[in-house]
Protein backbone atom coordinates (compact mmCIF):
# COMPACT_ATOMS: atom_id res chain seq x y z
CA UNK A 1 0.00 0.00 0.00
CA UNK A 2 2.64 2.47 1.02
CA UNK A 3 4.70 2.09 -2.69
CA UNK A 4 1.22 2.77 -4.17
CA UNK A 5 0.08 6.09 -2.06
CA UNK A 6 3.99 7.44 -2.77
CA UNK A 7 3.90 7.23 -6.59
CA UNK A 8 0.75 8.78 -6.69
CA UNK A 9 1.23 11.80 -4.45
CA UNK A 10 2.19 15.52 -5.56
CA UNK A 11 5.50 16.18 -4.38
CA UNK A 12 7.27 20.14 -4.00
CA UNK A 13 10.73 20.45 -5.85
CA UNK A 14 13.34 22.51 -4.17
CA UNK A 15 13.68 25.59 -6.09
CA UNK A 16 17.15 26.85 -7.66
CA UNK A 17 16.46 30.28 -7.47
CA UNK A 18 17.40 30.50 -10.78
CA UNK A 19 14.48 29.66 -12.40
CA UNK A 20 11.68 32.51 -13.31
CA UNK A 21 8.80 31.49 -11.29
CA UNK A 22 6.55 33.21 -13.52
CA UNK A 23 3.49 30.97 -14.39
CA UNK A 24 4.01 28.27 -11.69
CA UNK A 25 1.10 27.84 -8.99
CA UNK A 26 2.08 28.49 -5.78
CA UNK A 27 0.59 27.92 -2.21
CA UNK A 28 1.62 28.32 1.59
CA UNK A 29 3.47 25.02 2.30
CA UNK A 30 1.71 23.94 6.42
CA UNK A 31 3.66 22.63 9.35
CA UNK A 32 1.71 19.92 10.11
CA UNK A 33 1.27 16.24 8.63
CA UNK A 34 0.67 14.95 5.21
CA UNK A 35 -2.51 13.00 5.12
CA UNK A 36 -4.17 11.27 2.20
CA UNK A 37 -7.82 10.85 2.83
CA UNK A 38 -8.51 7.25 1.01
CA UNK A 39 -11.98 7.73 1.46
CA UNK A 40 -12.49 6.19 4.78
CA UNK A 41 -9.54 6.57 6.54
CA UNK A 42 -6.35 8.79 6.74
CA UNK A 43 -2.91 7.32 5.53
CA UNK A 44 0.13 8.57 5.45
CA UNK A 45 2.61 8.95 2.47
CA UNK A 46 4.44 6.18 3.75
CA UNK A 47 0.69 4.42 4.18
CA UNK A 48 0.40 3.84 7.85
CA UNK A 49 -3.12 5.39 8.97
CA UNK A 50 -4.00 7.47 11.53
CA UNK A 51 -5.60 7.18 14.32
CA UNK A 52 -8.40 10.16 14.28
CA UNK A 53 -11.76 10.55 15.48
CA UNK A 54 -14.66 9.02 13.77
CA UNK A 55 -16.59 12.44 14.14
CA UNK A 56 -13.74 14.13 12.41
CA UNK A 57 -13.57 11.79 9.38
CA UNK A 58 -17.90 11.32 9.10
CA UNK A 59 -18.04 14.56 7.44
CA UNK A 60 -15.46 13.91 4.43
CA UNK A 61 -16.67 12.24 1.31
CA UNK A 62 -16.65 8.43 1.13
CA UNK A 63 -16.40 8.34 -2.77
CA UNK A 64 -13.76 10.65 -3.59
CA UNK A 65 -9.45 10.27 -2.36
CA UNK A 66 -7.86 13.56 -1.21
CA UNK A 67 -4.51 14.81 -0.46
CA UNK A 68 -3.71 17.48 1.77
CA UNK A 69 -2.20 18.50 5.74
CA UNK A 70 -3.75 17.93 9.16
CA UNK A 71 -2.40 21.36 11.04
CA UNK A 72 -3.24 22.90 14.48
CA UNK A 73 -1.82 26.30 13.38
CA UNK A 74 1.63 28.11 12.97
CA UNK A 75 4.29 26.90 15.17
CA UNK A 76 1.70 24.08 16.90
CA UNK A 77 3.68 20.98 15.32
CA UNK A 78 5.12 19.91 18.33
CA UNK A 79 1.23 20.13 20.05
CA UNK A 80 0.21 18.36 17.25
CA UNK A 81 2.32 15.23 17.38
CA UNK A 82 1.33 15.41 21.25
CA UNK A 83 -2.38 14.92 19.75
CA UNK A 84 -1.39 12.17 17.84
CA UNK A 85 0.55 10.38 20.08
CA UNK A 86 -2.52 11.07 23.23
CA UNK A 87 -4.79 9.79 20.54
CA UNK A 88 -3.39 6.39 19.65
CA UNK A 89 -3.47 5.25 23.18
CA UNK A 90 -6.92 6.27 23.16
CA UNK A 91 -10.32 3.90 23.09
CA UNK A 92 -12.96 6.51 23.63
CA UNK A 93 -13.87 8.60 20.45
CA UNK A 94 -15.22 11.17 22.61
CA UNK A 95 -11.83 11.83 24.29
CA UNK A 96 -10.55 12.13 20.88
CA UNK A 97 -12.69 13.85 19.26
CA UNK A 98 -11.73 16.70 22.34
CA UNK A 99 -8.29 16.76 21.56
CA UNK A 100 -8.78 17.07 17.92
CA UNK A 101 -11.04 19.69 17.90
CA UNK A 102 -9.17 22.10 16.58
CA UNK A 103 -6.90 20.51 14.43
CA UNK A 104 -7.76 21.42 10.65
CA UNK A 105 -7.51 19.08 7.55
CA UNK A 106 -6.29 21.27 5.03
CA UNK A 107 -6.73 19.89 1.54
CA UNK A 108 -4.59 20.80 -1.64
CA UNK A 109 -5.18 18.05 -4.41
CA UNK A 110 -7.62 15.23 -5.05
CA UNK A 111 -5.42 13.54 -7.25
CA UNK A 112 -7.52 10.20 -8.08
CA UNK A 113 -9.30 12.93 -9.95
CA UNK A 114 -8.65 13.26 -13.94
CA UNK A 115 -7.60 17.01 -15.29
CA UNK A 116 -4.19 18.76 -14.43
CA UNK A 117 -3.68 20.36 -11.06
CA UNK A 118 -6.06 23.20 -10.83
CA UNK A 119 -9.14 21.26 -12.29
CA UNK A 120 -7.98 18.58 -9.01
CA UNK A 121 -8.09 21.33 -7.08
CA UNK A 122 -11.16 23.02 -8.12
CA UNK A 123 -12.77 19.69 -7.78
CA UNK A 124 -11.48 19.43 -4.03
CA UNK A 125 -13.02 22.53 -3.21
CA UNK A 126 -16.24 21.93 -4.43
CA UNK A 127 -16.23 18.37 -2.61
CA UNK A 128 -15.28 19.54 0.31
CA UNK A 129 -17.33 22.79 1.03
CA UNK A 130 -19.64 21.26 3.14
CA UNK A 131 -17.35 19.04 4.90
CA UNK A 132 -17.44 21.29 7.93
CA UNK A 133 -15.59 23.92 9.90
CA UNK A 134 -12.14 21.66 10.20
CA UNK A 135 -11.45 20.78 6.44
CA UNK A 136 -10.52 23.72 4.68
CA UNK A 137 -8.72 23.72 1.05
CA UNK A 138 -5.40 25.47 0.80
CA UNK A 139 -5.96 28.34 -1.62
CA UNK A 140 -3.40 28.43 -4.82
CA UNK A 141 -2.45 30.99 -7.27
CA UNK A 142 -0.25 31.50 -10.12
CA UNK A 143 2.85 33.03 -9.77
CA UNK A 144 3.33 36.74 -10.95
CA UNK A 145 6.93 36.63 -10.96
CA UNK A 146 9.96 36.82 -8.67
CA UNK A 147 9.00 40.00 -6.60
CA UNK A 148 5.48 38.54 -6.04
CA UNK A 149 7.14 34.75 -4.54
CA UNK A 150 9.37 37.07 -2.19
CA UNK A 151 6.36 39.31 -1.30
CA UNK A 152 4.53 36.02 -0.87
CA UNK A 153 7.20 33.83 0.78
CA UNK A 154 7.71 37.12 3.32
CA UNK A 155 3.96 37.09 4.00
CA UNK A 156 3.95 33.23 5.13
CA UNK A 157 7.29 33.71 6.68
CA UNK A 158 6.08 36.86 9.31
CA UNK A 159 2.90 34.73 10.51
CA UNK A 160 5.45 32.11 11.32
CA UNK A 161 5.05 29.85 8.49
CA UNK A 162 6.73 27.29 6.59
CA UNK A 163 7.35 28.21 3.21
CA UNK A 164 5.60 27.99 -0.17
Amino acid sequence: MSHKIATFLMQGQDWNGEQDPTGWIISEKLDGFRAYWDGSSFLSKNGKSFSVPSEFTSKLPSNVCLDGELWLGYGEFSTLFSIFIKTYNLQGDSQKLELWKDVKYCVFDAPKHPGYYLERHAFASATISSCGNNVIMIPVEECLGMGHLQTKLEKITEKKGEGI
